[in-house]
């Protein structure tokens, strides 16, 4: 794709729905995808917020940078998540506040830490806090790429006023990020092109001269989402390098099913499984550019790719 991203037809497992789409219905699509042969499993190695820790990498954002890099690390999507619970219920973030036993100097953290305290709280409590965890998650993900108020709201179902309440929340909780996607666009204006992390180059020049405003904000989104896509792109890629290079459908009895956005999916003979996923996964994490922030990648197995353990 543009992005760098794999493509794929007949089928496009690049578009299969992990969730329901029809209430009642569970998406079953990935179980259609089944190991090679008796005794096996369906391998997924899965870049762990591969997007993200980019962005945090690029921007140094020091409260992204707090969810990935040290012994406390906070969770981004609470973070987020909290500054929401602020614009919709602040009184009752009010109430967690005070039972905070120590209230740090920073609102950010303050916030944070309070609505942590909901996780380990009453049913109602634990339901709030996953009910705002998914809000929080769903606006970092939309908005990674510089979505605004109106697609935020189609995206969710909610009026835009609302939705610009949740982008404020965010940029709250992660200020940099929002002068690092600014600072790619003035960028991208000025040379006409931006660079991935590895100096891959898409030109833009002519659509962010365009007097169409939609043209050219569209190519502003398209400038920030290179940097970020396409150097995922390319780290996904390192590691399918590595995995060919490690002959690993050679060394063991498997079979690659290929890239599927940010993971890779094989189907590996379970008399292989322990050995192929200690050579699989270090292809994974291996370093990749010049980033600072750690790779990680998660591991999962089962009788198909729709279950998975």
């Amino acid at each position: 794709t543009n992005t760098r991203r794999a493509s794929s037809s007949g089928p496009n497992v690049q578009q299969l729905p992990k969730h329901p789409k029809i209430e009642g219905q569970p998406a079953r699509f990935r179980e259609t995808f089944v190991p090679h042969k008796k005794n096996a499993v369906i391998v997924s190695m899965d870049f762990a917020a591969q997007e993200l820790r980019i962005i945090a990498d690029y921007s140094q954002d020091e409260n992204m940078l707090a969810c990935f890099v040290g012994d406390n690390l906070k969770d981004m999507h609470c973070m987020t998540a909290a500054g929401i619970l602020a614009k919709r219920d602040a009184g009752k973030l009010r109430s967690l506040l005070d039972v905070l036993t120590t209230t740090p100097t920073d609102a950010t953290e303050a916030q944070y830490n309070a609505f942590m305290l909901l996780k380990d709280g009453t049913p109602d409590n634990q339901k709030m806090y996953k009910e705002f965890r998914a809000l929080g998650k769903k606006v970092n993900f939309t908005t990674e790429y510089g979505a605004a108020a109106p697609k935020l709201a189609a995206t969710m179902l909610i009026e835009e006023s609302v939705a610009q309440q949740y982008i404020d929340a965010r940029e709250a909780a992660f200020p940099r990020t929002a002068e690092w996607k600014l600072e790619v666009i003035d960028e991208a204006k000025q040379q006409g092109y931006v660079r991935t992390m590895l100096g891959a180059v898409r030109h833009l020049q002519v659509l962010l001269n365009s007097d169409d405003r939609f043209i050219s904000s569209k190519a502003e989104r398209q400038a920030v989402n290179f940097k970020i896509q396409s150097s995922s792109a390319e780290q996904t890629k390192l590691a399918e390098g590595r995995m060919w290079r490690q002959e690993l459908t050679k060394r063991f009895d498997a079979v690659c099913y290929g890239p599927i956005h940010d993971e890779t999916v094989f189907s590996v003979a379970i008399v292989d499984l322990y050995q192929f996923l200690k050579v699989g996964h270090a292809c994974m994490v291996a370093p990749f550019a010049n980033m600072r922030v750690p790779i990680e990648s998660s591991i999962s197995f089962g009788p198909s790719f729709g279950v998975q353990i």
